[in-house]
């Protein structure tokens, strides 16, 4: 195994550690991996721009007193230009995506919270697919996925954060045009909500559990005719079950967990999980470790798994990691957000109401749950017991079913 990095080395070694796989069960689950179809339900491209590039920007900025809301509106983009264009950040960026193993991901590319910003984010991921074409091609459908592989290269299926939704509610029209547009810049799943409340849904985060409004019915038919995948991994429980069942495509939940296991906003409770596969949907297991509970661990993970292959069968469970290569920051430690600030992107998740454990963030990019350990992961299923069969389902031919089944 050629490691990027120590902290890859040392998350490598964590996993093996806590899954104990015999000797053959280590061989054929690496095999498994590089053989078979893998891809990650929900995820987002190598964060491993950190360099004091990146650090003497972000304190320019900061001592112009620019505040911390356009602090990080303004870094943002020169995250994703120093990955292109620093030599080094551009030659990780390679190195970890084939790593990782997987053949495709879905990647998040826009947190809906607004057409310009929106387009901002996008425009950034556009540069990506530019700059690393040898290694990354946006994909959208089933048949793009297969031709790039063909060409050694990984897809990109791109998914945003919540509908783009106009909120004036004065016309169907004005409603819900923008659907289209997000589905020809290569939009093909799409949040119902995120955690919040909006025009169309509750949120998991939401106090009330009112369920889809009007209009959210007919968003859930329009993304069905615009080939775009329902997505409720952040929607509440009445909602994603209205959502599974107005639908008349396969619906996910690309990065959620079981909340038999642990009793969190963003896990899905039984009856949810059974509403997504009634409708032939998918369920995608999340590497995160404040949202599994128990051990917080890649055992705790494959529980998840288990749990949720046991309810509603192992043609409707995956993993969604929701989690990206994070590179250690550089040695500077001169960086540092404004005290006391007003602004904070936490509100908009309404994570301060339901807070979660950030010590435990280090297990999801540095411990056993480390995006690169994605090849483990795939030992994981064999260590759990799943047949080989089953491995190919879980790792990316059930969301090859939903896909398709999703086509315009």
């Amino acid at each position: 195994m050629k490691f990027i990095s120590e902290s890859h080395e040392n998350a490598w070694k964590k996993a093996l550690k806590l899954l104990d796989p015999t000797q053959a069960e280590l061989e054929h689950g690496l095999e498994l991996h590089r053989t078979l179809f893998a891809m990650d339900n929900f995820a987002f491209l190598p964060y491993g721009t950190w360099n004091e590039a990146f650090v003497d920007t972000w304190n320019e900025l900061k001592a112009k007193n620019i505040g911390q809301r356009e602090l990080q509106d303004r870094m943002n983009p020169v995250h994703f230009d120093q990955c292109c264009f620093d030599d080094a950040c551009a030659r990780r960026f390679r190195a970890v995506m084939r790593a990782s193993g997987l053949k495709c991901m879905v990647h998040t590319v826009a947190e809906g919270k607004g057409h310009e910003a929106d387009f901002k984010r996008m425009s950034c991921n556009m540069q990506l697919l530019r700059v690393f074409r040898d290694t990354i091609v946006q994909a959208g459908t089933p048949d793009d996925i297969r031709q790039i592989n063909d060409e050694g290269k990984i897809a990109v299926i791109w998914s945003v954060n919540g509908p783009p939704l106009a909120g004036t509610l004065c016309d169907l029209h004005e409603e819900l045009e923008w659907v289209d547009v997000w589905k020809r810049m290569g939009v093909r799943l799409m949040h119902l909500t995120y955690n919040r409340r909006n025009c169309a849904a509750d949120g998991c985060a939401e106090s009330a559990d009112a369920g889809l409004s009007d209009l959210g019915r007919e968003l859930v038919r329009k993304l069905n005719r615009a080939g775009i995948i329902v997505d409720v991994p952040h929607t509440g429980r009445r909602s994603s079950i209205e959502a599974a069942r107005v639908s008349e495509k396969p619906i996910m939940a690309s990065h959620t967990g079981a909340r038999a296991l642990f009793d969190y906003i963003r896990c899905k409770d039984d009856e949810t999980l059974r509403a997504i596969a009634e409708k032939d949907g998918l369920i995608g297991v999340c590497a995160c470790a404040d949202l599994l509970g128990g051990s917080s661990d890649l055992p705790m993970m494959l529980r998840h798994i288990r749990y949720i292959a046991d309810l509603i069968g192992v043609d409707h469970v995956g993993i969604g990691t929701d989690g990206m290569y994070m590179h250690p920051w550089p040695t500077s430690d001169n960086i540092s957000d404004y005290d006391n600030a007003e602004f904070s992107s936490r509100w908009w998740g309404n994570w301060d109401k339901y807070p979660y454990d950030a010590r435990k963030s280090v297990e999801s990019y540095y411990g056993s749950l480390a995006w690169l350990n994605w090849p483990l992961f795939t030992v994981g299923l064999v260590k759990s017991g799943f047949r080989d069969d089953e491995i190919a389902k879980i790792l990316g031919q059930n969301f090859l079913r939903v896909f398709e089944a999703n086509r315009a």
